[in-house]
């Protein structure tokens, strides 16, 4: 049986095994994209974060491979206590991971956002938690929108109480991450999730409370 067309010259198979080589090449030396600088860098440099930074809180992520960097011990007695809303909480670390902060592990518990301030330096002092627990039940933060201006927030660690009066409640996107930026104030910032999409399985807004220190 013969075939229906003649064979490749000689010349188009050469032609040809050049533009593999070529498309070979190309790949192999794309350039690799710059690493994205880490959150607590822009933070310190006032540097709008990427949306990404900030956690969704619900539900928590798969614990992250490995933390790098100065590690804050909170000491034992670090809690949080807010009269008007009925939350008594420790507080613990949520450190960074590179790219946003570690919350696998909050829980309950109230999150201090690694990169911002603490007790011992001025700035804004950022607190995170959950409003709704995996499992349906209530976060240490469900009842943060009952919080109105002038409520007292208390602080304690190291055996020393630190007080605070609410002076702003609102709510913002997930991309608005000015509520995370350093003030030259002694500020305490807190923050949820608000607005449950059922369609999304997502949350479309944040609640901020916003306290100065008394």
């Amino acid at each position: 049986m013969r075939l229906r067309f003649g064979r490749p010259s000689f010349l188009i198979l050469i032609f040809f095994a050049i533009m593999v080589g070529v498309g070979f090449y190309l790949l192999d030396n794309r350039s690799t994209p710059a690493e994205p600088p880490a959150v607590s860098t822009l933070i310190a440099a006032n540097t709008p974060l990427p949306p990404t930074a900030l956690p969704t809180l619900l539900p928590p992520p798969q614990p992250t491979a490995s933390l790098s960097g100065n590690r804050r011990e909170m000491p034992d007695d670090t809690t949080l206590f807010i009269p008007r809303a009925g939350i008594f909480s420790r507080v613990i670390e949520s450190y960074l991971d590179g790219q946003s902060w570690d919350i696998s592990q909050l829980r309950t518990n109230v999150g201090h956002l690694e990169g911002t301030s603490w007790l011992d330096q001025p700035g804004n002092v950022v607190l995170s938690g959950h409003v709704e627990m995996s499992d349906g039940r209530p976060g240490v933060f469900a009842n943060l929108e009952e919080l109105t201006n002038d409520d007292i927030i208390v602080l304690t660690s190291n055996g020393e109480e630190y007080r605070y009066i609410i002076t702003e409640t609102y709510t913002t996107t997930p991309n608005d991450l000015q509520p995370l930026m350093p003030t030259a104030t002694d500020q305490l910032t807190l923050i949820t999730c608000d607005s449950y999409d059922f369609f999304s399985d997502s949350y479309l807004e944040r609640t901020i409370i916003v306290a100065h220190r008394l």
